[in-house]
């Protein structure tokens, strides 16, 4: 197959794409907020592990003294290799014979229908990715073609199991949430911003005795979203988020993040942060295809996601549209995430 640029090229191809792949998660809602995506023009990413927390208090001197030599923060330097990843969808022979005496939009709105789809495959890849990483502190990849295991040093107080489920009401969801906001506390030295969970995790929290509300007949309700965090707010707890995207793999609906699980993270962010953020960062690299001369995509515009139309010269000249990227969430400081079960 040959690059195929007779309707529009691979670099404004590869604009429209990211710009669908903003539109399209912006939409779905993303844990970008907490993991934003940064680009790096390699296929590897080196960073500083650690705690993200407190540093030495600097020392009181006398005048005409030097200031004593500090520490730096501990941590360890690793380097992680990003995987490729990406997806081709065909514009088949019968497709073409439908549009052959189309307008040139008509069949570029083609190739960008099925460009959203190709981007939204990858987006949700990532999305997952990111789901899997904050939910147990390590890039897990378990392909038939593929398999990786990324370990980013989670302490293991910072994946805990409830000693009660949620279950019944008799459970105090209230003495949960601050045991598990003081762990969070010891380990890093900062609160957590953000306490992420999803709709049934939510119900389950609102069931709990604490924040029900008696009525005048002497019955009872499920206390309201503002009720619940007026509450958490008053002992000095984070923002309730709730979150339930879901993606298809292999056919199969499944959830990013475990329904049965509540996340403390920190406060959510902007989605794109090329400084990165203290938890972590989803790191985007730079592809050999976008290095293609016959690309045409400027150096600053390489690393990242990127699309363009190929094409068969030979009968049954079968296009495909095809999405290709390096990336992967990662965490520089496990321990700012907290995952525990609660169902």
């Amino acid at each position: 197959m040959a690059i195929w640029t007779d309707i529009i090229d691979p670099a404004t191809l590869t604009g429209y794409a990211r710009a669908s792949l903003a539109d399209y998660e912006a939409a779905k809602g993303t844990l970008a907020q907490w993991l934003p995506n940064r680009t790096v023009t390699d296929t590897v990413v080196r960073l500083m592990q650690g705690d993200a927390g407190l540093v030495d208090v600097a020392k009181f001197r006398a005048y005409d003294a030097e200031p004593e030599i500090g520490r730096r923060r501990a941590g360890r330097r690793v380097t992680l290799e990003l995987p490729a990843l990406g997806q081709n969808i065909p514009v088949s022979e019968y497709q073409q014979l439908r549009t052959r005496n189309s307008s040139d939009d008509a069949v570029l709105n083609a190739i960008q229908r099925t460009t959203d789809t190709v981007v939204r495959a990858v987006a949700d890849s990532i999305e997952r990715m990111r789901g899997i990483v904050l939910a147990t502190g390590k890039a897990t990849i378990d392909q038939d073609n593929f398999r990786t295991d990324d370990d980013f040093g989670r302490r293991p107080e910072n994946t805990v199991t409830a000693e009660a489920l949620w279950t019944t009401p008799e459970v105090s969801r209230l003495a949960d949430l601050q045991a598990w906001h003081d762990t969070y506390v010891d380990a890093t030295g900062e609160a957590p911003g953000a306490i992420v969970m999803s709709q049934k995790a939510f119900r389950a929290l609102a069931g709990g005795n604490e924040f029900r509300t008696v009525l005048n007949g002497g019955g009872a309700r499920l206390g309201t979203r503002a009720e619940i965090q007026a509450l958490l707010d008053s002992e000095g707890m984070s923002q309730i988020v709730t979150y339930d995207r879901r993606v298809s793999v292999d056919g199969v609906t499944t959830r990013v993040l475990p329904e049965n699980t509540v996340l403390m993270l920190p406060a959510a962010g902007p989605t794109t942060n090329e400084s990165g953020a203290p938890l972590g960062s989803t790191i985007w690299g730079q592809t050999l295809t976008s290095t293609a001369p016959e690309w045409a995509i400027e150096d600053v515009e390489q690393p990242g996601l990127v699309t363009g139309v190929w094409r068969n010269p030979k009968p049954p000249m079968i296009a495909e549209v095809i999405a290709d990227a390096i990336a992967l969430p990662v965490l520089a400081n496990a321990n700012l995430s907290l995952a525990a079960k609660v169902l």
